[in-house]
C-alpha cells in the first residue's frame, strides 16, 4: 500500500475546488485523523456511518476527491459478492500556495474552501453541543470544556508576532502528534486560525 505524502501543496483551482464542500472536508478529516504513521482506510459505508450521511450521497464526493488525488483507493475487496473500495488519504496535511490565494480569478474558490473548512468544524460543534456532549462552564468546573476565543492586537512587533506564530505551530504539531492512548479517552477537536496584516 502506498504511503501518503507528508504534505500536499495545493497549486491549482480544480484541487482547491474539491476542498470547497463541507462533506468532502469531513471525509478528508476522517481519513487524515488518528495515527499519522498509519492513517485509517475506510469504505464508503464506514465513512457514511461516521458522518451520519446516506452512503449514496458520498459516492460523488469520493469520486471528486479521488479525481483531485486528495484520496486514493487503498484496498478493494468482495463483500457479499459486491466489490467494495476502501479509501485512504493521499497526504497527511496540505497547504494552499500563495500564488493561488492571491490569484483574483481563484478568490471565490478560496473563499468557498475557507467556508467549508470552518463550516465543517462549526457543524460538528453545534451537533455535539445540542446533544449535550460538550461541557460548558468555568475552567475549574470543566477542564475539558468548550474554548472559543477571538482576538486582535492593533500593533505588535514583527518579532513578537513571529514568535507567537511559532508557538502556535508547535502547539498544533503537538496536537497532530497525539495518538489514541486510552480506550476510555475522549475525542478532541481543534481549529486554529492566525494571520498578520503585513501590507
Amino acid at each position: 500500500m502506498q504511503e501518503p505524502r507528508p504534505v500536499r501543496a495545493i497549486t491549482d483551482v480544480e484541487t482547491m475546488r474539491a476542498l470547497s464542500d463541507p462533506i468532502r472536508v469531513a471525509i478528508l478529516r476522517l481519513l487524515m485523523s488518528g495515527d499519522r504513521s498509519a492513517p485509517p482506510v475506510m469504505s464508503a459505508k464506514e465513512l457514511a456511518a461516521a458522518l451520519g450521511e446516506p452512503q449514496t450521497k458520498l459516492y460523488r464526493h469520493l469520486k471528486q476527491l479521488e479525481a483531485a488525488e486528495l484520496i486514493r483507493v487503498a484496498e478493494t475487496r468482495l463483500v457479499s459478492g459486491i466489490q467494495e473500495q476502501r479509501y485512504q488519504t493521499a497526504q497527511l496535511d496540505f497547504t494552499i500556495s500563495r500564488d493561488l490565494v492571491t490569484n483574483e480569478a481563484a478568490s471565490a474558490e478560496f473563499a468557498d474552501t475557507l467556508s467549508a473548512l470552518f463550516g465543517e468544524f462549526r457543524t460538528e460543534l453545534v451537533t455535539n453541543l445540542t446533544a449535550g456532549r460538550v461541557p460548558i462552564g468555568a475552567e475549574a468546573e470543566t477542564p475539558l470544556g468548550l474554548l472559543v476565543g477571538r482576538g486582535m492586537v492593533a500593533n505588535v512587533s514583527r518579532d513578537r508576532a513571529a514568535e507567537f506564530r511559532r508557538r502556535l505551530l508547535a502547539l498544533q504539531a503537538e496536537f497532530d502528534a497525539l495518538e489514541d492512548d486510552d480506550p476510555n479517552g475522549v475525542p478532541v477537536h481543534l481549529l486554529v486560525g492566525w494571520y498578520a496584516v503585513t501590507g
